[in-house]
């Protein structure tokens, strides 16, 4: 008996301690339509006047929000050339983004020196308007990179599906 009154003590216990309920909703980030990994070119002009793919394929771009959680700034972190986070000013709900010229240290065995003049401009993503290498639809994401008022890069491609096909 002894035994049974244990088991119902112990039940009784659980069963009677509550828990707080909360309407919490998991939401999203400030600039979470901008946000994302993209799998991107990097293209200069060539003589003839025409993008080119200066790199002979694609390389991985995050785009995500900073700490204050605003939809007027996001990072954008590209991990071949670059090798750093840089933060952009965001319109978005026009889904676009810029950086004033700056100067920042970029990974100096692919530049050769320690720091670098650059400028994003004409920065916008593009939802629906890609088409990945398996053919189905994705939000596309283009920039213009301008390094030391010399070279102008257009930085182009498409959000990560996680298909294998698109990787």
């Amino acid at each position: 008996m002894k035994k049974y009154l244990m088991l119902l003590f112990a039940v009784l216990s659980f069963s009677l301690t509550g828990c707080e309920e909360t309407d919490v909703e998991a939401g999203g980030t400030a600039v979470e339509k901008m946000a994302g990994t993209w799998y991107v070119t990097w293209e200069q002009k060539n003589a003839q006047g025409e993008w080119e793919d200066v790199l002979g394929g694609t390389v991985e771009l995050n785009t995500y929000n900073t700490t204050a959680n605003v939809p007027t700034e996001m990072w954008l972190k590209e991990g071949y050339l670059l090798n750093t986070a840089l933060k952009v000013t965001t319109n978005y709900a026009g889904r676009t983004f810029e950086m004033a010229e700056t100067s920042i240290a970029v990974n100096e065995a692919n530049w050769g020196a320690p720091k670098i003049t650059l400028s994003i401009t004409d920065g916008k993503v593009l939802e629906g308007e890609a088409t990945t290498p398996s053919g189905m639809p994705a939000d596309s994401i283009v920039f213009f990179v301008n390094v030391q008022g010399d070279d102008t890069y257009k930085i182009a491609g498409f959000r990560r599906t996680g298909f294998a096909e698109d990787e």
